[in-house]
């Protein structure tokens, strides 16, 4: 016996290794494993990473999205209300010796009651041992039962007994065995048999009249003849008294409970169990080899029974095996490793499978888990239906089960039954022979191991479930079972509730007891996966003290325990802790915090980048936890900042993983307390840091609100530390931002109120200065100076007194330019030396709560409105003059009514960008950038950087002021942009995909920022919602449009496709959200980033699952996640690389003869993008409106508005938002199409070319913007495929070039074009190298004149980049050393530059410029004498000659020598306004605003020229207009050129070497 554990013991071992290899190996499906850092080469012959194709990338969704799919499993294995039986009343009709008249009994017959031989002693005294001895087996079942006999009674005895037993219940239930062997059997009207007091006649007693006296919840057990006559009457008056119930008369029976209408009535009634020994025309067996009461004895002692009836069917009976050798089997039923005790529990195993497998889920709730008892007589009922059924008669029951006499699993009871008796007689004879365990638990392991390696959801379930639940309280099988029992929950949430339904739940929780190391992984699993789908579990865990278990595991220093499963164990502490204020104790008790911050100092330094696999799992749920452990309960959440919790927590806010930075931000959002301040709402305590009165919390009676002096400064300071994330690229986290806003205005109400409502002042200022501006002049000619009038402006407010606001008289230039912007970060009115740090503070949290509310992504717009709503202000849209004729980023927008004559004279060469600025605005470009810091001094130490923020962003963090437990936080200082002068450099437009646009105008900075807005305070729940039935619907989307007012904006709720853009989602924001402080509030958004990590634990996580459920289900619920067909991959890669190669080998490129002109709308297009291997042209228009046509038929294929995805028919409603490029990312994988915009907004679209169906990937603000409407350079953009990064300059620091990681989702470094700026660039992790300073608000550098009117980036050499500024110079940047231009070119002198061409045709190093003029050049740059510090030199030898690139000289002494490879004058006549290049074939073009397009070589050699009206050589009259922008097709020798209302595709082929444009 020794060996054989030993040899168990070793394989347990075996098995204890596997599975910790096992739970090791998994798959991060919503927790991917960051990809390693790019090297410093990247190398474009290798494809191009798979980008934005997690489950989170999806910018459309709502927030109760397709995640919900299986939630509605949880809870149904728990039983709504479980009962006991308390009382038993056994009433035995004996009257032994005289039998009964009906029943005719053969000799020899069964004689044993109770295995007692009545005939053995004097009537009186066996009938008193048989009733002993029937007390004594059933109170082996149920010890705590109350038990009343009655032996021979009357009907008076019963109705005496049952009356008491009932009393003793309450509302328990009560048993009634009946016993009526010596009385008839029951009548046909459901009657049965006692007697008078004389015992001389036979007495009827009704069971009806019985049930009255028994009442509900009750247990019948019939024990006579005909058993079945008494079943078919209690079943008709439960069906009967049922249908009262339903019809409200259940309160009219006796026994009942009143009030039987509805549905409550029938539960009770349903609580009538019985248990009948034959049917109703059956008698009972008289078989001498079996009991005379064996429904009885089957009920009561089923393993003698079974034994018994076994041996008298087997040949072992001819072995002498004997009745008295079964009945002195060694052995306890309590003792399992006795053989009596290993047969009972290998009988309750196998009547629970058998059960579990034929009976429906409820049912078997019902009968095998809801009552110990009952359970245990319906097990032993299974062996009576067998036992009887041999012989002649069928049990009854109600509820009514099916056969089950001849399920294959009591074939195993036999083999188990046969196995342990052969050993009898060995056993009985050497009493140190060792009894030998039987086989049977490890042979259903076994099977249920196999079922494992091919079962499934869709399978029949596997049927050794309740087995494996018996097999937990074995220690020789446990580990295994657990480990299996593991594998089969990570299989899905179905698997998990069929695991619940089949009882586990106990066992595992007792388990948790236990203190065996080897079971603690395979345990925190299991309970990740049952708490992962029934959260109300946390009770259950609280109430044994599970907490513990799991606070001891994660704290354990024990090396064995991978990350993964640490996390596991927090993510089971913070299901404990969600939404449960005593768990919640517990925990904080137990030192949870303190385990948890040791772990996190342990993995949160930002050096660790990529830590061992698990890390950033268990990172994102330390931070989830102590959110969880801390949401609600200001004590705790005081004690945890104090702890150093807020400082680890932000400092983490620079992590490369999006998840990471969003638990972050839920962690420190969960530390800010979400209730309202009890005081006045008029009161401003809590501006002033001061104590509002206590109060009741809402949501929790037993805690109490009292704002100390310690937390209201801390959540300052939190709030204040994540000003900047509005800035973060991942959408994922700046919902999580929204939702810690929301907690924090409800808590400072009255302080954010004021800061809401001074920034509502300076709009309404703004907007009355530019509304008077455009009144004072009419001309429609654009001003040169920002400060002076003109009609391109824009009015804002609303009409009438709808809005509620009071208007304001116009405050000076001088005094709005003092008194703040979105770069100010303003102090109050009176300036900051007067005003407190902490209204400086709630000033920027304003701005920062309106940049969300302005979001590019309409889920965190949404979010963001939320916010401002709880703050009672929303946003209000300012309607353009002149019935929206020009955008609000500047373009024109002519309409299809204007003369053309009129729209060509507008389009002057460079001028067609600069028809429209905001006029009468202040210059607001030199106010300071921190209040706090009048000198605009920055230190280089920060606790969060540009990583994962943008420097200069609208919003930072708090220079100073307020307590804090740990290190201040300082956050980055924002970049003073420059002054916006007359004559100063002017802003550029982006580019498209391998074009150049034309150049603006040089007189004046373009206003590249939001649709002008204002705030408004929301009405009172009254009156607004009378004045203004749309609420926050703006004046620009009801005016002027036929889509506009009530009717005609339905794509703009926020329920249609995901929520609004800009304007969108406002038509909830009024009427019932207007409120006063007394109505109620508007509801706290919830979190997301908890939600989805939640349902990382309810899918599957280990192998083989994983990856079958991300092809399958995974599929299905999120269609971007899964993966590309290895085949179709190939086929599209192989198209563009032979498109790529037809391309490349042209010589001689001449054009087609045929035109495809297609129909672009009454709006100039802005940019164009081919796509990768279809035949189809994407443009975008002055408007935001996303076109693709087909260009062989010109089909129009689909039509969205680019901030929301409104369909083309309601794109008129929504504010502009001029796009500027267009660029095709995942070519081979499923192209999704990158739009951005002007205002610094960068779109990411998926399944654009399908009318109807697209859906916004992401989206993220690329540049930092001013939020009051001001003068700005227009955001530009560049694509990097090999390394997935996105540059962009522009906005109100338009001399920094941003490099965003779009695979990571972070701000890979930023650039400064002049090497007066500070800049440097981070590490691919985000993390900034030490010393380094980023770049500060002003510093006295001299101001910033300088934008980027174009992006250039190398395919070849991705370490190449060059910004093509508005000072005409071309400044080189090494990627590797980014820290300042390596090169300053100025190849055309003070000519300014209206395109240029980073290596045509795939000549490394060559770079073609053109200017207004017609000039074009070829540029050489590995001939330019810039090196290591030629750029630093050169720039500071241009400041000091005051060069007009304010830090890049002007002149030859200022700048590098160009290599000039070769010079063309293209157009004689000038007015070049665009130029593209082909990145692969020997391609160039050029067109004008006089509509001449030219196609050259890269020798500059000219392939073909088309002028208006021209069709000497084409198939089609060449008609284009005003070249707006060109593309090339990124593999095809085919260009596109877009004008007023026309695209024109123009194909080229090589007739040398007979190759034609391929047409796949």
């Amino acid at each position: 016996m020794d060996e054989g554990l030993g040899e168990e013991a070793a394989g347990n071992d075996a098995v204890a290794s596997g599975l910790a290899d096992e739970l090791s190996r998994r798959l991060t499906n919503s927790d991917p494993v960051p990809p390693p850092p790019l090297t410093e080469t990247c190398d474009p012959s290798k494809p191009a990473p798979r980008i934005l194709c997690e489950e989170r990338h999806d910018g459309t969704a709502d927030d109760a999205d397709l995640r919900a799919l299986d939630h509605g499993l949880a809870s149904k294995w728990r039983q709504k209300e479980k009962l006991k039986t308390t009382s038993v009343v056994l009433v035995l009709c004996l009257n032994i010796g005289v039998d009964p008249p009906d029943v005719i009994k053969i000799s020899p017959c069964a004689r044993l009651e109770c295995w007692v031989d009545p005939m053995s002693a004097q009537p009186a005294k066996a009938m008193e041992h048989i009733g002993k001895n029937l007390q004594a087996q059933y109170e082996r079942w149920q010890p705590r039962a109350r038990i009343k006999m009655h032996l021979d009674p009357t009907v008076e005895d019963v109705k005496k007994l049952v009356g008491m037993s009932r009393r003793n219940a309450k509302n328990e239930r009560v048993l009634f065995h009946y016993n009526g062997h010596g009385v008839p059997r029951p009548t046909a009207n459901g009657e049965i048999w006692v007697f008078n007091s004389r015992y001389t006649q036979y007495i009827p007693l009704s069971i009806y009249e019985l049930q009255s006296w028994l009442g509900t919840p009750c247990i019948y057990v019939l024990d006579c003849s005909a058993a079945g006559l008494i079943v078919n009457a209690l079943r008709q008056l439960m069906e009967q008294r049922s249908n009262d119930a339903l019809r409200g008369m259940g309160g009219i029976y006796p026994g009942m409970p009143p009030g039987g209408a509805g549905g409550g009535a029938p539960d009770h009634l349903r609580e009538v169990i019985v248990l009948g020994a034959c049917g109703a025309g059956e008698q009972l067996p008289q078989n001498p080899d079996l009991p005379a009461d064996v429904f009885t004895a089957c009920l009561t002692t089923p393993i003698k029974v079974a034994l018994r009836w076994f041996c008298s069917r087997s040949l072992m009976r001819h072995d002498g095996l004997t009745k008295d050798l079964i009945d002195r089997i060694p052995g306890k039923q309590t003792e399992r490793k006795t053989p009596l005790g290993e047969l009972n529990w290998i009988f309750t195993a196998i009547t629970d499978t058998i059960a579990w497998n034929v009976l429906p889920r409820p049912l078997f709730q019902k009968l095998f888990r809801s009552d110990l008892l009952v359970a245990s007589l319906f097990r032993n009922f299974l062996l009576a239906e067998r036992v009887m059924t041999a012989a002649g008669c069928t049990p009854v029951s109600y509820p009514r089960l099916p056969p089950t006499h001849q399920h294959p699993m009591w074939q195993a009871w036999d083999l188990a039954a046969e196995m342990c008796l052969m050993q009898l007689p060995t056993l009985s004879s050497d009493e140190q022979a060792e009894f030998t365990p039987s086989t049977f638990f490890s042979e259903q392991l076994t099977a249920f191991e196999l079922w494992l390696a091919h079962g499934s959801r869709d399978k029949k379930p596997p049927e050794q479930l309740p087995i494996v639940l018996q097999v937990l309280l074995s220690q020789v099988h446990r580990l295994r079972a657990l480990v299996l029992l593991g594998r089969f929950l990570d299989m899905g949430p179905w698997a998990v509730e069929l695991a619940l339904s089949v009882g586990i739940f106990p066992y595992v929780l007792k388990l948790l007891q236990t203190t065996s190391s080897d079971l603690r992984s395979t345990l925190v699993f299991i309970w990740a996966k049952v708490l992962a789908l029934d959260r109300s579990c946390q009770a259950d865990l609280v109430k044994d003290s599970g907490h513990l278990y799991f606070i001891r595991y994660l704290d354990s220093v024990d090396g064995h325990i991978d990350l993964y499963s640490r996390a596991q164990a927090a993510f089971v502490l913070s299901v404990i802790c969600d939404g449960h204020p005593k768990g919640q104790a517990l925990c904080a008790g137990s030192q949870l915090l303190a385990v948890l911050l040791r772990w996190l100092r342990s993995l949160a330094p930002v050096s660790i980048t990529y830590g061992p696999p698990g890390h950033p799992l268990l990172l994102r749920w330390l931070f989830l936890c102590i959110g969880k452990l801390c949401e609600d309960i200001p004590e705790f959440s005081l004690h945890a900042i104090r702890e150093g919790a807020a400082d680890i927590l932000v400092q983490l806010l620079t992590s490369p993983l999006p998840e990471i930075r969003a638990a972050s931000i839920f962690g420190l959002a969960c530390l800010i307390h979400s209730c309202p301040d009890p005081a006045d709402p008029a009161h401003h305590g809590a501006a002033a840091g001061g104590a509002g009165g206590a109060g009741p919390v809402p949501d929790h009676p037993g805690l109490t609100l009292t704002p100390s002096e310690d937390r209201l400064p801390a959540e300052r300071l939190i709030a204040g530390a994540v000003t900047q994330v509005v800035y973060d690229p991942a959408v994922l986290v700046r919902t999580e931002l929204a939702v810690l806003f929301a907690r924090f205005v409800r808590g400072h109400g009255p302080a954010v109120r004021e800061a809401m409502a001074l920034q509502q002042r300076r709009l309404e200022e703004a907007v009355a200065q530019a509304r008077a501006a455009s009144m004072d002049d009419g001309s429609g000619r654009p001003r040169s100076s920002p400060g002076q009038p003109g009609d391109a402006g824009w009015s804002g407010g609303h009409q009438g007194g709808a809005a509620g606001v009071q208007r304001v008289p116009s405050a000076p230039p001088g005094a709005a330019a003092g008194g703040a912007g979105a770069d100010a970060g303003a102090a109050p009115a009176g300036g900051a030396a007067g005003g407190s740090q902490q209204a400086v503070l709630y000033g920027r949290i304003a701005e920062a709560i309106t940049a969300l509310a302005l979001d590019p992504a309409p889920k965190v717009a949404r979010l963001g409105r939320d916010v401002l709503r709880i703050a009672q202000f929303e946003l209000s849209f300012a309607a353009a003059p002149g019935a929206g004729a020009y955008a609000a980023n500047g373009s024109l927008s002519p309409r299809r009514g204007d003369a053309a004559g009129s729209f060509a004279a507008k389009l002057k060469p460079r001028s067609w960008r600069s028809s429209f600025t905001i006029a009468g605005l202040p210059n607001l470009s030199r106010i300071s950038a921190d209040p706090h810091d009048p000198h605009n001094t920055a230190s280089a130490s920060s606790s969060y950087n540009p990583s994962t923020s943008v420097p200069g962003a609208g919003a930072v963090g708090p220079g100073g002021g307020g307590a804090s437990s740990g290190p201040a936080v300082a956050m980055m200082r924002r970049m003073t942009p420059g002054a916006a002068g007359s004559g100063g450099a002017a802003a550029s437009a982006a580019t498209s995909t391998s074009a150049s646009p034309p150049s603006p105008g040089r007189d004046v900075p373009l206003a590249y920022s939001r649709h002008p807005y204002t705030l408004r305070t929301v009405p009172d729940a009254g009156a607004g919602a009378a004045a203004s039935p749309l609420g926050g619907l703006s004046d620009y989307e009801g005016q002027g449009h036929p889509g506009g007012g009530a009717g005609g904006h339905h794509y703009m709720d926020a329920r249609a496709h995901g929520g609004g853009g800009l304007a969108g989602a406002m038509l909830g924001a009024g009427g019932a959200q207007g409120q006063d402080p007394g109505v109620p509030h508007v509801p706290i958004p919830k979190s997301q980033i908890y939600a989805l990590s939640c349902e990382y634990f309810r899918r599957p996580m280990l192998e083989p699952q994983s990856s079958a459920w991300r092809e399958s289900d995974g599929a299905k619920l999120c269609p971007w996640t899964a993966p590309v067909d290895p085949e179709r991959k190939a086929r599209r890669r192989a198209m563009m690389e032979g498109a790529a190669g037809l391309s490349r080998g042209m010589r001689t490129p001449k054009l087609r003869d045929q035109l495809h002109s297609i129909e672009s709308g009454p709006e100039p297009v802005c940019a164009l993008a081919f796509h990768p291997y279809h035949q189809v042209l994407v443009s975008a228009d002055a408007r935001g409106t996303l076109k693709a046509h087909t260009y062989p038929d010109t089909k129009l294929l689909n039509a969205f508005h680019v901030t929301n995805g409104a369909p083309l028919s309601e794109s008129r409603g929504q504010p502009p938002s001029r796009v500027g490029f267009l660029r095709h990312i995942n070519e081979a994988d499923g192209p999704l199409l990158l739009a951005g915009s002007a205002d610094g907004a960068v779109r990411v679209w998926r399944s654009y070319l399908n009318s109807g169906e697209q859906r916004m990937a992401t989206a993220l603000q690329a540049v930092p913007i001013h939020l009051l409407p001001t003068p700005s350079f227009p955001a530009v953009y560049a694509w990097s495929a090999c390394a997935s990064h996105l540059y962009s300059a522009g906005g109100k620091q338009p001399d920094y070039v941003y490099v965003w990681d779009l695979l990571r989702e972070h701000c890979h470094s930023v650039l400064p074009l002049t090497p007066g700026g500070t800049g440097a660039a981070a590490t691919p992790g985000g993390v900034v190298p030490p010393g380094v300073a980023w770049p500060a608000a002003g510093g006295g550098t001299a101001p910033a004149t300088v934008g980027v009117e174009q992006l250039l980036h190398s395919v070849l050499d991705p370490n190449l980049l060059v910004p093509v500024c508005t000072d005409g110079t071309l400044r080189v940047f090494d990627l590797r050393a980014s820290a300042a231009p390596r090169m300053v070119l100025q190849p055309l002198g003070r000519a300014p530059l209206v395109g240029s061409v980073l290596e045509p045709g795939g000549k490394p190093g060559l770079v073609v410029v053109a200017s207004e003029k017609g000039e074009m050049r070829w540029i050489d740059l590995r001939g330019g004498s810039g090196g290591p510090g030629g750029g630093a030199a050169a720039a500071a030898g241009g400041a000091e000659d005051g060069g007009a690139a304010g830090g890049a000289g002007t002149g030859t002494g200022g700048v590098d020598v160009a290599a000039t490879v070769r010079a063309v004058q293209a157009h004689t006549k000038g007015g070049v306004c665009a130029l593209a290049g082909h990145p692969v074939a020997p391609l160039l073009a050029t067109g004008t605003s006089s509509q001449v397009v030219k196609i050259w070589t890269d020798e500059g050699d000219v392939v073909g020229t088309l002028r208006p009206g021209s069709s000497s050589a084409l198939l089609t009259p060449h008609k284009v207009g005003p070249i707006t922008c060109m593309a090339f097709h990124p593999f095809q020798p085919t260009l596109a050129a877009a004008g007023m209302d026309h695209c024109t595709v123009y194909e080229l082929y090589d007739p040398a070497g007979h190759m034609a444009t391929s047409r796949s």
